[in-house]
């Protein structure tokens, strides 16, 4: 049997947001806090509107999730020990209810109910 090398660990979790977005601020922020507590990882907020944060937002976006000239926010992605990136979620242009469902069902997948038990 052939050793793998250290198990992969979630590393960061990323929220790329702006502070006017009803979508984002507070609900993907207090959301974000609560997942990155739940991972045991740190959260990031990348702000599109602060230029020394639009280009990692930007390059996140457009590598990892649903990149669009003008892309929807807030968009969440957890960040690996070995370099990899998960897209977890992007928030709907609807009614900021619309994104909370999208994150209480975050939060109830069998995804997220998975990476607690491996670790």
């Amino acid at each position: 049997m052939r050793n793998r090398g250290p198990p992969r660990k979630a590393k960061r979790l990323t929220i790329v947001l702006a502070q006017w977005c009803p979508h984002c601020v507070p609900l993907s922020v207090q959301y974000g806090r609560r997942l990155a507590a739940r991972l045991k990882v740190p959260l990031r907020t990348l702000d599109i509107d602060r230029r020394k944060q639009v280009r990692l937002a930007d390059r996140l976006v457009r590598e990892y999730g649903d990149a669009s000239p003008d892309y929807l926010i807030p968009q969440v992605f957890l960040e690996w020990s070995d370099g990899k990136v998960d897209h977890l979620l992007t928030g709907f242009s609807e009614q900021v209810p619309r994104t909370e469902r999208a994150w209480r069902d975050l939060f109830s997948s069998t995804w997220l109910r998975s990476l607690r038990t491996e670790g």
